[in-house]
């Protein structure tokens, strides 16, 4: 049965459309092509990807780590680097929004404490670790103790900065006790940061 009848269906069963205002619609169906496997499952053939992270194995990676994910030159001579901040193992856990997203005010906030470096700090959409980017080439040792001393700060923190309607799009969805749950959790792991693959 063409995935329209099963909607139509669908709607029938509900009472209405399940569409609203908008009518009947019959979806497009987009069908992925999927990736030549090996014996095991492995990928034999994979096109290389625009972005770094989708050409990562994330079967092969150990969180909670940080890596170097990406580093740029830009026009005018400034580089950028990014590193990966993985706290949960891909496709087996992962924060819950509330700690994501208080977890990103709080860093954002009192990195900027520690070093005038930080561009940025933003959540993965996978829901599994960070984005932290900084100005310059850092050693990772300095990127580590930089993490460390702002999720040692984040423990401690009374609230979550910015965490209201007139400063922030989703000002009701914080939790500074989840955000501090997982700073605590990623720095009793500290030794295990710079293994990054299993």
């Amino acid at each position: 049965m063409p995935l329209s009848r099963h909607l139509d269906a669908a709607a029938d069963a509900a009472g209405g459309n399940g569409l609203g205002s908008y009518g009947r619609c019959t979806p497009r169906v987009i069908r992925p092509s999927r990736p030549r496997l090996g014996r095991r499952g492995d990928i034999v053939t994979q096109p290389k990807m625009n972005v770094e992270s989708f050409n990562l194995d994330h079967r092969t990676v150990a969180a909670p780590y940080i890596r170097v994910a990406d580093h740029k030159t830009l026009p005018k001579g400034d580089t950028i680097t990014k590193f990966d901040v993985r706290f949960t193992q891909p496709n087996e856990a992962h924060l819950e929004m509330p700690a994501v997203h208080s977890l990103e005010h709080l860093f954002a906030e009192h990195s900027r404490n520690r070093s005038n470096d930080v561009i940025d700090f933003s959540p993965m959409g996978c829901q599994t670790g960070f984005y932290l980017i900084l100005q310059g080439t850092p050693e990772i040792d300095d990127v580590m103790s930089l993490v460390e001393g702002t999720l040692t700060d984040i423990t401690t923190a009374t609230e979550v900065p910015a965490a209201n309607e007139t400063q922030c799009g989703w000002g009701a969805n914080h939790s500074l006790e989840a955000a501090q749950e997982v700073a605590r959790g990623f720095l009793a792991a500290r030794d295990q940061w710079s293994t990054v693959t299993r």
